[in-house]
């Protein structure tokens, strides 16, 4: 047993605990990091090897080769494998620590089911992209390192950023250093590769969703009315639209801070290279507002319109970092609020996909577009989408 592998483990929480209870958790946790979890506690699977394989302590050969290939030494690395979960979206992940380190160097993922290949190969192009587009973007992202497709499932290698998860170093104020870096950055990373697209164009990629989305949730007229309304006032822009390179998932979870104070951003497996602008922004200051909700006590929807739409402490995060955002990545003040409607419409096609056909009435996006284009006079919306309407009619006079 490499009990120093196990340890690193067993601190991050990569164990199933056998029970749910605190206290027989906190019993498990030393008895694995003494080495004794598996004399005591029930644990089930199987890893097999090539009889060839030279030499067991070592990561896998296709491991190895896949590396070696990409010009990575990880010959000696010593490794640990992490495969937990039920679902065939869910990837094992390979742990492989430097001789004589007790923290991983890099990271492996393998997927589980060959038709899930797309997302992770995604990622890899991804990160390969935008370590190539600006230096300072791989204080933020994993490196990515090599990919393969040993027994037809995707392989990918990948720095491992060191850091703690977001939730655990923010304080969840407007003045957060760590919340205003992972803002600053999207911002950067919009204003870096932004691509001017014709606004028709997007506009017509937006009705594609808009009549997927109208074929799955029983929208109200006034719904359908004023979500056409929105996508027609981006067609309609006299401005070229910057299309970003978009993450596509960037919420809290996400999202680590590193020694230096970076905020990473991990698992890029939806990311778009040509994608809307503001989505990003938007998602990711949703999911911060949510740090603040009390589960049993206030709903999702709640805490959302607490922040969104009423006063809130948040308020001037959210309206300062989308100014800042428009104009370091050139777009149009007028169009916030349209990406602003049309980033929840995507949000609620996305999410229909993890809902059945009887859930789809209670989808929290669906409601949270619906709560939106309901209160669009609330008060922190009037304050996004106002200001550079202001800005507007002080530039043409």
């Amino acid at each position: 047993h490499d009990l120093e592998t196990v340890d690193y483990f067993v601190r991050h929480n990569h164990y199933a605990p056998s029970l749910q209870l605190p206290v027989v958790k906190r019993a498990e946790r030393v008895l694995v990091r003494h080495g004794l979890g598996t004399r005591f506690l029930r644990r089930v699977g199987a890893l097999m090897r090539n009889g060839s394989e030279q030499d067991a302590s070592a990561p896998p050969a296709y491991l190895r080769q896949l590396a070696r290939m990409a010009g990575e030494d990880i010959e000696t690395s010593r490794w640990g494998l992490w495969a937990r979960g039920v679902y065939r979206s869910q990837k094992a992940l390979f742990f492989l620590f430097p001789e004589s380190e007790s923290t991983p160097r890099q990271v492996v993922k393998v997927t589980r089911d060959a038709s899930f290949n797309g997302r992770l190969e995604n990622e890899y192009r991804a990160l390969r992209k935008l370590s190539e587009v600006d230096r300072e973007h791989r204080e933020h992202i994993p490196e990515g390192l090599f990919m393969g497709h040993p027994g037809g499932l995707a392989v990918v290698g990948e720095s491992m950023m060191a850091g703690r998860p977001f939730k655990a170093q923010t304080d969840g104020t407007a003045t957060c250093r760590y919340a205003r870096d992972a803002v600053d950055w999207l911002a950067r990373l919009g204003a870096s590769t932004a691509q001017h697209v014709e606004p028709r164009s997007a506009a017509e990629a937006l009705c594609r969703l808009y009549d997927r989305l109208s074929s799955i949730y029983a929208l109200r007229p006034e719904e359908r009315s004023f979500l056409q309304t929105q996508i027609a006032r981006i067609a309609s822009s006299p401005e070229p639209l910057p299309a970003v390179f978009q993450h596509g998932d960037p919420g809290t979870w996400n999202m680590l801070v590193r020694p230096n104070g970076r905020v990473a951003f991990l698992d890029w497996e939806a990311a778009e290279q040509r994608g809307m602008p503001l989505w990003d922004l938007f998602y990711f200051l949703r999911s911060y507002a949510m740090l603040g909700r009390v589960r049993g006590v206030r709903s999702r929807l709640s805490t959302f319109s607490s922040h969104f739409l009423s006063e809130s402490p948040l308020q001037p995060l959210l309206v300062e970092a989308t100014e800042s955002y428009c104009a370091r990545v050139g777009l149009s003040p007028s169009l916030v609020e349209p990406l602003f409607y049309t980033c929840w419409m995507h949000r609620a096609l996305k999410e229909a996909n993890r809902l059945t056909p009887e859930e789809l009435g209670s989808g929290n996006f669906i409601a949270l577009l619906r709560l939106c284009i309901e209160q669009r006079g609330a008060p922190t919306l009037r304050r996004l989408f106002s200001p550079g309407r202001v800005n507007e009619r002080a530039t043409a006079a």
